[in-house]
């Protein structure tokens, strides 16, 4: 793959290696993950999410990796450039620092100073030897300090090219083992999703069930809203009869809107499924409409408030576990799949505080933002 100057300009050498560190620590966390899921019987659908997440992750470190290499050539080349370049340049004052011996040999230099000034045959033919010999003397510690400064400099440029190329031939291995690693993860997913292919019938039974559980869930939620939306009207017209004028007071959490992304996560964990219209991981040729994100946070996970709210719902929907809503004044966060649920409602929560947990038996947390009764991307809002 062609690594444009742009692109390594771009990103430094020490960018490009904590961008691969942070990828190979999520590639761990992932590749764990995945082993759990496949102690798991009928885990093949969690296996295609998670491998499907696995194998970009891994696609990404491939690129960062040939573009740590692309950048380790071109450090490469202008280092052994500079090399060669400082091997002439010794080589070339070698040369010069030897014809001048010679010639100070021929003009009797090297018999001393003393001897060379008084075989002058006048005066003035001593002072032009006496400024010939300063300017002799000047040139050879001049040409000596030099060739000492270039023999140092080329021992540090080898001495640097030589882990440089160590670190290139690491480099080389550890993308070509990605590679190679990254060919036998796509085999693997084609496998599964043969497997799966194979029971279509069932799994687009699945599918309908579980599109159905969410257009229950949108209901609830409307429901929900329209409830808390009625209650604050009633408030609001009971006190314009009794002539109460004082401004109310902020709900709260009102102040969730100017926290778009610096929000909390609602649990520790990864997205594998993301917001809108998007292909079925298993069943490319159906799409399937999420308003929400599915997080992967492992089972018996804490899930946790993502601000300060009210708790407005706290129901049981079938294949949904228990569904958990919070109000943030205009705003509302809904976290679904969970059980054995800490609140209740009409109860005040703050940020982070225990909702309830992931179901012990899996399935990832299912989470959405809403504003009014129009559904948000959570990604958006979500810190990093």
């Amino acid at each position: 793959m062609a690594i444009g100057l742009g692109t390594l300009q771009a990103q430094s050498a020490y960018e490009l290696k904590q961008k691969r560190q942070r990828l190979q620590q999520e590639l761990k966390k992932t590749t764990r993950k995945l082993q759990a899921t496949r102690t798991r019987r009928g885990a093949a659908v969690g296996q295609a999410d998670l491998l499907r997440q696995q194998i970009e992750q891994r696609t990404e470190l491939l690129e960062t990796l040939r573009e740590e290499v692309a950048r380790n050539a071109t450090r490469l080349s202008r280092d052994s450039g500079v090399v060669e370049s400082l091997t002439d340049d010794l080589d070339r004052m070698g040369k010069e620092y030897g014809a001048a011996l010679r010639a100070a040999h021929r003009a009797k230099l090297s018999q001393g100073w003393l001897t060379f000034l008084l075989s002058a045959r006048g005066f003035n033919d001593a002072f032009r030897r006496g400024i010939h010999l300063q300017q002799y003397r000047t040139y050879r510690r001049r040409q000596s300090r030099l060739i000492r400064q270039t023999q140092l400099s080329l021992t540090d440029r080898i001495a640097r090219l030589s882990v440089q190329r160590i670190e290139q031939d690491s480099l080389l291995f550890a993308a070509e083992d990605q590679d190679a690693t990254l060919r036998q993860e796509l085999d693997i997913q084609t496998e599964i999703v043969d497997q799966l292919s194979s029971s279509e019938k069932s799994l687009l039974a699945t599918i309908s069930r579980q599109q159905k559980q969410s257009e229950e869930l949108q209901r609830e939620i409307r429901k929900a809203i329209s409830r808390v939306v009625a209650a604050e009207a009633k408030r609001a017209a009971a006190k314009r009869r009794t002539g109460n004028t004082a401004p109310a007071a902020a709900p709260i959490g009102s102040s969730i809107g100017s926290s778009r992304g610096k929000l909390g996560w609602p649990a520790q964990g990864t997205i594998v499924r993301r917001f809108g219209s998007q292909p079925h991981p298993q069943v490319p040729s159906v799409k399937i409409e999420n308003s929400g994100v599915d997080i992967d946070a492992g089972p018996s996970a804490s899930v946790e408030a993502i601000f300060e709210g009210k708790v407005i719902s706290v129901r049981d929907i079938a294949g949904l576990g228990t569904v958990v809503m919070l109000s943030h004044g205009s705003y509302y966060t809904v976290y679904s799949n969970l059980e054995y649920p800490r609140i209740k409602v009409g109860q005040g929560v703050i940020a982070g505080e225990q909702l309830g947990l992931t179901r012990s038996e899996g399935g990832p947390l299912h989470f959405e933002l809403w504003k009014g009764k129009t559904p948000l991307n959570p990604e958006i809002w979500l810190g990093e």
